[in-house]
């Protein structure tokens, strides 16, 4: 019995989902019943509710969605740069598997430090393949 309320205390949402469905037929079914028998206009459905909102915490906050847009836009950088290389195969291999390496790394501070380091590094490492890398 306890686990039942907090199951309903912590996700409403599923439990609201699962009763309504049994509400609104018992209301539809005698809501037919009596309209059937006065007329015989069909009934609209309640199937066009709209979708639950996700959770909030998977939004980033705007600092987050700017550092975002600053990786992807290194990243994207690169590559164009690396594409035009004679040995771009392994180098952007390499390129993507340093990104991925630390892409689940959650905290901002050590993904800016990690950011930066990586610029550096992009850096030195253009110099001396004499590309030029505009970060």
């Amino acid at each position: 019995m306890i686990s039942l309320q907090l199951t309903k205390f912590i996700n409403p949402c599923v439990t609201l989902l699962t009763t309504r469905p049994l509400i609104t037929s018992s209301i539809t079914q005698a809501s037919s019943s009596s309209s059937a028998s006065s007329s015989s206009l069909p009934l609209k459905s309640s199937k066009s509710r709209s979708k639950p909102k996700p959770a909030s915490n998977n939004i980033p906050s705007l600092e987050e969605f700017l550092f975002q847009q600053r990786v992807k836009r290194v990243y994207r950088a690169v590559l164009r740069q690396l594409y035009k290389h004679h040995e771009r195969d392994d180098l952007v291999r390499f390129i993507r598997d340093e990104f991925k390496i630390n892409a689940n790394e959650r905290d901002l501070n050590h993904r800016k430090y990690l950011l930066s380091l990586g610029v550096s590094q992009i850096a030195s490492m253009s110099a001396s393949l004499g590309l030029k890398v505009d970060l």
